[in-house]
């Protein structure tokens, strides 16, 4: 019986390989001779002290006396010291208990010796009493020829035994990204077709199992029988249903039999459970429990609670939070669902918790992120069923702060509209087009303008209209400007920026006709209208002055800083970004603050300041990182590139183009990506690789073939295209572009200095020419 229990050394074993040879290191090369192997069920603890058990060294040291005790086998310490016996193949002795015969062979052991207690849980937790088991345990170590290896679940290793453990401080971690795809692979066999979709699709599969090895194995076999498309489907319709293999349940077939042992073995019932059901139903868990939990549930005794629970790894401590691998929690939120009256706790507790957030974003954002996805499952599921306690429309109004959760915010709006008839007209409009902003900065464009139009539509745009009507109209053709601008079609932002002031002004609402104008120099900004630019921003600052916005006043410091560091006015430009950023950070504005300490780093790049520039860059690069600003990330990547290529480090430059292009065309940033072809073209120009110039410079030119307003870029592409060709001496092309970009920096009527430029480069051409001519 106990032969049959003793699983085989499993030959799929993928990503333990350090946590192997930390434990052979334990009982080979240390002084410790006791190795506790700890964990939730299904994370292979009984697998690694396999491996562990027979391996070379282990195998060389204990020289076959190497005991493996199943021990669900055993419920108490009688039992275990009779298995033992039968293992070590003890002869029974008369006048001498079997305890004394186990002790006796022990301590006449002139070799090393290994037993393993596998599952230990079962005798441990077995009566309500460790007592027995304990004092066996701690009189076998006492031998000093014995070595023992226990795997249990739980975060603590049994008795006063200095045991040596593996993995992190809530035992063994679930399987690398990695390491869980080639498991998974391996188990399935030669039925999985791999294929881009495939990828995806077990990358996907493998996240939501959170990598846990027992629902990787069992998920995987399914393949066997069935294509992955199906699989994927059982696993979002039945959850641990599936995670089953064979007629008869156990702890190595079934994720819900290995679940419900753990229920059984630590009593988890009553109050417990109810504490165990309310986490399954937080996809975040509870961050900062300690301070947190008593406000969510307000119950009493919930720290023994809490302790009862880690002991049996349905829940583990992370990083002061508590928290539930997946399967665990779709299994236990499937049999024991939370209570109503829980969840309306849960509500009131997100609610003031949303309105206690810091005024700082940069501040808030981390603090929320811990929780985001608690809040959308809560207040989803109040909104489908009814029961909302607090504001929706308030929650989603503070989330709308925070660019980096709009799908969260948008699932939430969408929600509100489809299931809440009581939503005020008012509060419609205000939903819908925070959900059309949401979605343009989502790159949605499309979706987005669909979405301003329908409440556009409902408006009367020409004669009488009530302020309020002209603060929707205006607020309609703001987010269509925004649309516009993020495109690179400024001609179609200016004219809805211009029809947003309009109305604006009927409404006669002083900041936003104020941020409008500043929204308009910003559109000249990104044509490299200087003049224009200047002059909105200017009339801008001064309206923010006279309403007393001091946020305003500031942002406009700083963009005018921006047009005077092109204008290579770096004193003034310095003195205007410098106080800017003083008044952001006095503001508590981190963000804008960030902003500034990025456009001072490219003036002291210009000033040829580069050890102080790439600090500073750098710094607003982290600080834009920590806050999901990907497209502030992709600009710092940029401006660190220019720096390398101010020093002719042409690699590293070529680096960082290289990393910023791959951040632009994930965020749709089509110019910008555009721009990183035209300055990787410019690396091969100067490092003589003409022809990957070519392509680089040809790939720019055709993506900006759309934006036929961005004449700086294009003219820029083409005078470095025109170079590449004088290199090569085709002066007949060289001439070719230069020409088309004099032309192109022409058209633009502020890009004289550029039209001079190319002058001057067909004069030199001129030349060239004449030069090779007097030669031939």
């Amino acid at each position: 019986m106990i032969a049959s229990a003793i699983p085989a050394v499993p030959i799929v074993f993928k990503g333990r390989e350090e946590l192997v040879e930390h434990g052979i290191n334990i009982l080979c090369q240390q002084a410790s001779r006791f190795l506790a192997i700890l964990g939730a069920g299904g994370m292979g603890k009984t697998s690694l002290a396999l491996h562990i058990m027979n391996s070379a060294l282990v195998k060389d040291k204990f020289a076959g006396r190497c005991y493996f005790i199943p021990c669900e086998l055993f419920e108490d310490a009688e039992s275990l010291v009779q298995g033992l016996g039968h293992v070590m193949k003890l002869n029974t002795q008369e006048n001498k208990s079997k305890h004394e015969v186990l002790f006796d062979h022990l301590q006449a052991a002139h070799d090393n010796l290994l037993i393993v207690f596998d599952n230990f849980e079962t005798p441990w937790n077995h009566g309500g009493s460790r007592t027995g088991g304990k004092n066996l345990l701690e009189k076998i170590a006492q031998y000093g020829k014995v070595s023992l290896i226990v795997t249990m679940r739980g975060p603590d290793g049994p008795g006063d035994i200095p045991w040596e453990r593996l993995g992190d401080q809530s035992g063994i971690p679930p399987l690398s990204a990695i390491s869980a795809k080639e498991a998974f692979k391996a188990f399935a066999g030669h039925k999985l077709k791999s294929s881009n979709d495939s990828e995806s699709q077990i990358d996907s599969l493998l996240y939501q199992l959170e990598y846990v090895p027992l629902a990787i194995r069992l998920s995987a076999q399914h393949v066997k029988k069935i294509p992955l498309e199906a699989l994927i489907s059982m696993w979002d319709q039945g959850k641990t249903s599936i995670l089953e293999e064979g007629r008869t349940p156990g702890r190595l077939t079934s994720v819900s039999f290995s679940i419900d042992l753990s229920l059984q073995i630590f009593k988890i019932e009553g109050e417990i459970l109810k504490l165990l059901s309310a986490i399954s139903f937080l996809p975040d868990g509870i961050p900062f429990w300690v301070k947190n939990l008593p406000q969510m549930l307000q119950e009493k005794g919930l720290s023994f609670i809490v302790s009862t629970l880690i002991d049996s790894s349905l829940i583990y401590d992370h990083n002061e939070g508590l928290k539930m691998l997946a399967p665990v929690r779709e299994h236990i939120h499937s049999k024991y669902p939370i209570g109503q009256v829980d969840i309306d706790q849960l509500e009131r507790f997100y609610a003031q918790f949303l309105q206690n957030l810091p005024d700082n974003d940069m501040k808030a954002q981390p603090v929320l992120q811990l929780h985001i996805n608690n809040i959308e499952k809560i207040y989803k599921a109040q909104i489908s069923s009814g029961n909302a306690k607090t504001s929706c429309i308030s929650a989603v109004n503070i989330l709308h702060r925070f660019t980096i959760f709009n799908l969260v915010s948008i699932s939430i709006i969408d929600l509100i509209l489809e299931k809440d008839e009581n939503v005020k007209k008012d509060d419609k409009v205000d939903l819908k087009l925070l959900r059309a902003g949401e979605l343009r900065w989502l790159g949605r464009f499309p979706d987005a303008e669909a979405q301003v139009m329908s409440v556009k539509e409902c408006y009367n745009e020409q004669g009488d209209i009530s302020q309020s009507e002209a603060s929707i109209l205006g607020r309609c053709f703001d987010i269509l400007q925004d649309i516009y601008y993020a495109q690179a079609q400024y001609e179609e932002a200016i004219n809805m920026n211009l029809q947003a002031q309009e109305y604006f002004k009927q409404s006669e609402n002083q900041w936003a006709q104020a941020t409008s104008m500043q929204w308009l120099g910003t559109i000249y900004y990104m044509q490299a209208r200087d003049k224009e630019a200047s002059e909105m921003f200017s009339e801008a600052y001064q309206s923010f002055q006279q309403i007393g916005d001091e946020l305003g006043v500031a942002d406009c410091q700083k963009k005018l800083g921006d047009i005077y560091q092109m204008q290579n006015r770096y004193d003034e430009a310095l003195n205007m970004i410098t106080d800017a950023q003083k008044q952001f950070q006095i503001s508590g504005d981190q963000l804008q603050a960030t902003r500034c300490l990025k456009s001072l780093g490219q003036i002291y790049r210009m000033q040829g300041k580069y050890d102080e520039a790439t600090e500073m860059i750098l710094n607003a690069q982290n600080q834009f990182e920590e806050v999901g600003y990907k497209k502030e990330v992709a600009h710092c990547l940029s401006s660190l590139g220019d720096i390398y290529m101010d020093q002719t480090q042409y690699d590293e430059a070529f680096d960082m183009f290289s990393n910023a292009q791959k951040h632009y065309q994930n965020i749709g940033s089509i110019v910008e990506v555009a721009w990183c072809y035209q300055c990787l073209g410019r690396i091969y120009r100067l490092q003589g690789q003409y022809e990957k110039a070519k392509e680089a410079f040809t790939e720019a030119l055709e993506l900006l073939k759309r934006y036929p307003g961005e004449k700086h870029s294009i003219g820029w592409t083409l005078l470095e295209f025109g170079w590449v060709f004088l290199a090569l001496e085709d002066f007949a092309e060289a001439r070719r572009k230069y020409e088309e970009a004099r032309d192109i920096f022409d058209s633009h009527g502020q890009l004289e200095k550029y039209v001079d430029r190319c002058s001057q480069e067909i004069a030199l051409l001129d030349k060239a020419e004449a030069a090779v001519s007097m030669n031939e």
